[in-house]
């Protein structure tokens, strides 16, 4: 029994003093911050500066509080603000942070959870005010000469920046607008009005459309009826000189053979009277009836003509007459 009691009084002062080796030992990370507090009064800061993560000794009776130093991301909930033409809008924004002072963090807040509905105030604050002095064409444009956002979140950071380091101990490093738009409850009404708006610029497009639609066919109109003009007037006189010379070629084959002219003459009025269907009916002394009956007259020697000493009727009258 005495010796089983002694094992165990053996067993239990290793375990205490491992304990006690234990409790006077601080392992810092590399992400993290070690505050070493006596009592309530900060010992020594590990895990910045000269002293860096590692392995570093304490009293046993001062406690090591461990701070993740990491960049961290705050992402809250959206809010409603006013514009400065009193339109309201749902923003949405989020911030990049991390500790910087430990000592002012325990201080100020001493839980991320804390820091960051502090840092929520303050840019909620901010961004109401921000907004607030700008229209909401300056925050929606496309035009670079407006484009209000970047001076939004220059302003809110700013702001945001000195008084949560002095007194939260904590670095923001960056606060971006992810998104922005009309609360929920006016959507639809929004909507509509960018509807009837879009509809007005369609009727617009629609009419100036027409009326060059209008200009361009009447000047085409125009242009079409110049030139038809021009070529109406071009054939007619083409067509007038044509029939000058046609007339004065007829002319000049009657004058030449006038009996023959007037053979040709009557044999065009056989061919357009008389067909297939026709049935003609003629006096016995119709000068049309004379040609069927008697035939082409005979051509006096005084009358035909002689070129070169031939003295022959002339091969059109005796191709006729045949």
């Amino acid at each position: 029994m005495n010796r089983f009691l002694r094992g165990f009084l053996i067993v239990l002062g290793i375990a205490a003093l491992a304990g006690i080796g234990a409790s006077t030992i601080a392992i810092v990370d590399e992400t993290e911050l070690a505050v070493v507090t006596s009592f309530g009064r900060i010992g020594a800061v590990y895990g910045e500066g000269s002293a860096r993560a590692g392995l570093h000794f304490k009293a046993p009776w001062q406690t090591a509080i461990k701070i993740d130093r990491r960049f961290r991301v705050f992402d809250p909930a959206p809010r409603e603000v006013i514009t400065g033409d009193k339109r309201n809008l749902e923003v949405a924004a989020y911030v990049v942070w991390r500790v910087a002072e430990p000592v002012a963090f325990l201080r100020g807040s001493g839980t991320a959870e804390l820091a960051e509905a502090r840092i929520d105030e303050r840019v909620s604050a901010s961004l109401s005010d921000a907004i607030g002095r700008r229209d909401l064409a300056s925050l929606a444009s496309t035009d670079p000469g407006r484009w209000g956002l970047d001076a939004v979140t220059r302003e809110v950071l700013d702001a945001v920046v000195p008084a949560a380091r002095d007194e939260l101990g904590v670095e923001v490093v960056d606060i971006r607008l992810r998104r922005f738009g009309h609360p929920l409850e006016v959507r639809p009404a929004v909507f509509e009005l960018i509807r009837s708006e879009r509809r007005q610029v369609a009727a617009r497009l629609r009419a100036e459309g027409e009326a060059q639609y209008l200009t361009i066919t009447s000047q085409a109109d125009r242009a079409r009826d110049t030139i038809l003009a021009e070529a109406e007037a071009e054939a007619s006189r083409i067509r007038g000189n044509a029939e000058a010379e046609a007339t004065r070629l007829l002319n000049e084959a009657h004058a030449r053979d006038p009996r023959f002219f007037e053979f040709l003459r009557t044999l065009e009025a056989y061919r357009s009277i008389l067909d297939d269907r026709a049935t003609g009916v003629l006096s016995a002394t119709s000068p049309l009836l004379k040609l069927l009956v008697q035939g082409p007259a005979p051509v006096s020697t005084a009358e035909a003509p002689r070129e070169a000493g031939r003295a022959e009727p002339s091969p059109t009258i005796r191709k006729a007459a045949r």
